[in-house]
């Protein structure tokens, strides 16, 4: 490759194997769009030659290009953190039927998954009978635990995107967001038992409350780490699998450490 500035600047009798550059990075035909994207921003080129394995010159990826590619991955990415396959077409041009077999699928899965809940629920009817107050704060937890989760995955899912992380770094991103985890869920813990003793002056259940959401939160960051980071490892886009999935099975067993403690705590 010769640079034209270079070319138009330099003695007319210099030699063009002077001028040119051949430690040059280079792509093959076969690569996956989104990592040529990620390839030419990682070393701020203006464009990225497409070579073949004989080095001879098939074309160039240039920054319009990439562009494209990369609002094409983000739609995808959005599309699938939602729980819905992504649309080939835009939007208004999509007909209903389509749109709903994109979706069907995985709201199906969901509503399978989302027996858990009911079914954990189900298991613990004694405790829930013994004391009937447990109820009042079971949104509370699922919806701090379904938080944290989605906050720790939004944050793995970029960093994977970015290249921050690999999948094989999983044990060293599990540790940090674990540090993460119990740092938040001490916060959340204070939070939880000034709440729950204003609702129901009980020291034991609110300490059982304030014990449950400390642990939920691990739990939650940890699965929102690892979740996005088995599917990448196995070749499964993260954003499909760390949605909707994430939470549904973050409020199942949110409530079954509930319950288990409430169980130890309050001895019922």
């Amino acid at each position: 490759m010769v640079n034209l500035r270079q070319l138009i600047l330099a003695d007319p009798d210099t030699l063009i194997q002077d001028l040119m550059e051949t430690n040059l990075i280079t792509v093959p035909p076969g690569m996956d769009q989104e990592e040529a994207a990620q390839l030419l921003f990682h070393y701020d080129l203006l464009a990225l030659p497409v070579v073949d394995e004989e080095g001879h010159l098939l074309g160039v990826i240039t920054v319009d290009d990439v562009m494209d590619v990369l609002e094409e991955e983000a739609t995808e990415d959005i599309q699938r953190y939602g729980g819905a396959q992504p649309l080939e077409r835009p939007y208004l041009d999509t007909p209903p039927l389509v749109i709903t077999r994109k979706r069907i699928g995985w709201l199906l899965l969901l509503f399978i998954t989302a027996t858990l809940t009911g079914s954990v629920i189900r298991l613990f009817q004694h405790e829930l009978e013994a004391v009937a107050a447990l109820a009042v704060f079971m949104p509370l937890l699922i919806g701090t635990g379904g938080n944290a989760g989605s906050q720790t995955t939004a944050t793995i899912i970029r960093a994977l995107a970015t290249r921050d992380i690999e999948p094989w770094e999983a044990l060293g991103v599990w540790w940090h967001e674990a540090r993460v985890g119990i740092l938040l869920g001490l916060g959340m813990a204070v939070a939880a038992y000034i709440r729950a003793i204003t609702w129901e002056p009980n020291h034991e259940l609110a300490m059982t409350v304030a014990a449950s959401i400390m642990a939920v939160v691990l739990w939650a960051t940890s699965v929102g780490a690892l979740l996005p980071l088995i599917a990448a490892r196995v070749g499964i886009d993260p954003a499909l699998v760390s949605g909707p999935l994430m939470s549904t099975l973050v409020d199942a067993t949110g409530l079954f450490i509930y319950f288990n403690i409430a169980a130890f705590i309050l001895g019922v």
